[in-house]
C-alpha cells in the first residue's frame, strides 16, 4: 500500500492518484521529458554544383553590369583623405592605356563619375601637345618665338576643344530636351578631353615630322583634323539615338563639323603665320601652302 504525497489518499501499488496536484505534476514531468529528448533532424544533402555553359556564363555577366569592372576604375577608389587632383593624376596612365582597349567604357565611366578634374588634365595634355608640335614646326624653320608659340597653341586648343564640346552639347540638348544643361555640357567637355588622346599623340608626331619636312607636318596635321571630325560625328551619333541609322543625318552632321574645323584650320594657319618673324623663309612657305603667294627662291 502507498499514499499520495499531495493529498494523502491511500493507493494501490501500481495506481496513480487522480487529485489536481498529482495530475499537474504528471503533466509537468511529461513536458520536461519531451524537451529533454533530442529532435531528429533530416541531414542536409550537399548541393551539387550546376554546370553552366561558358557562353551562358559570359552572357549572364554581360547582363549584370555590376559584375564588370571598367578599366578606368582601377584607381578610382581613392584612399581616405587623398586629394581629388592626386587621384586624377594617378588615373591618367590608366585612362590613357585603357582608351585604346575600350574607349566607350572609359568615356562612359568618366561621365558617370563626373570627373571634371581628369577632363581638365587631358585638355591640358592636349594643349601641351599643341605647344610641342608648334615648337618643332617653328624650330624646323628657324623661326621660334616661344611667347607667340604659347599664345597660338592656347588659342588653337581653345578653338578645337570649344568647337568640339559646343557642337556635341548642342546636338545633345536638341535631341534630349530633358537632359540637364550643366550635365550635358560637362559630359561634352569630358568626352572631348578623353577623345583628344590620339590627337595629342598625332600633333606631337606632326611637329617631329616638321623637322624633316613641312609637308609631312601638314600630312599629320590633316590626319589629326580628320580624326577629330570623325570622332565628333561618332560621339554625336552615340548620344542621339535617332541619328544612328540615318544616312542623311550623318552626311549633314559631317559637313557641318568639317566646315567648322576648316574654319579653325584657317584661323590657326593665320595665327601661325603671325607668330613667325616676317623676314623669315618660313613665312613665305606657309603663305604659299595656304594659297597666299608663290614659293620663295632658294637662292
Amino acid at each position: 500500500m502507498k499514499f499520495c504525497k499531495y493529498c494523502g489518499a491511500q493507493l494501490e501499488d501500481n495506481a496513480v492518484c487522480n487529485c489536481e496536484k498529482s495530475r499537474a505534476a504528471q503533466a509537468q514531468a511529461q513536458q520536461t521529458n519531451a524537451q529533454a529528448q533530442p529532435q531528429y533532424q533530416q541531414p542536409v544533402q550537399p548541393q551539387q554544383p550546376q554546370y553552366q555553359n561558358p557562353v551562358q556564363q559570359q552572357y549572364a555577366q554581360s547582363q549584370n553590369p555590376q559584375t564588370q569592372q571598367s578599366p578606368y576604375a582601377v584607381n578610382n577608389t581613392a584612399p581616405i583623405g587623398e586629394n581629388a587632383f592626386v587621384k586624377a593624376l594617378k588615373n591618367i596612365p590608366v585612362v590613357f592605356t585603357s582608351f585604346f582597349k575600350d574607349s566607350k567604357t572609359v568615356i562612359k565611366t568618366a561621365k558617370a563619375e563626373k570627373d571634371i578634374i581628369l577632363g581638365a588634365l587631358f585638355s591640358a595634355i592636349f594643349f601641351i601637345a599643341l605647344i610641342l608640335g608648334n615648337m618643332f614646326l617653328m624650330l624646323s624653320m628657324s623661326a621660334l618665338d616661344f611667347p607667340k608659340t604659347l599664345l597660338v597653341s592656347l588659342v588653337t586648343a581653345v578653338l578645337i576643344g570649344g568647337l568640339y564640346s559646343v557642337i556635341l552639347f548642342a546636338y545633345v540638348k536638341k535631341y534630349k530636351t530633358e537632359e540637364n544643361t550643366a550635365k550635358a555640357f560637362i559630359d561634352s567637355f569630358i568626352t572631348f578631353s578623353i577623345e583628344s588622346i590620339p590627337a595629342s599623340i598625332g600633333w606631337i608626331l606632326a611637329g617631329l615630322c616638321a623637322l624633316i619636312s613641312v609637308y609631312m607636318f601638314l600630312f599629320f596635321f590633316v590626319i589629326v583634323m580628320l580624326y577629330l571630325v570623325i570622332s565628333l560625328v561618332n560621339q554625336v551619333k552615340a548620344n542621339v539615338p535617332e541619328a544612328k541609322n540615318s544616312a542623311l543625318f550623318t552626311l549633314i552632321l559631317t559637313l557641318i563639323v568639317a566646315v567648322a574645323f576648316m574654319i579653325v584650320f584657317f584661323i590657326g594657319a593665320k595665327l601661325t603665320m603671325w607668330s613667325f618673324n616676317t623676314s623669315t623663309f618660313a613665312t613665305s612657305v606657309l603663305t604659299s601652302l595656304i594659297g597666299g603667294g608663290s614659293y620663295p627662291s632658294w637662292y
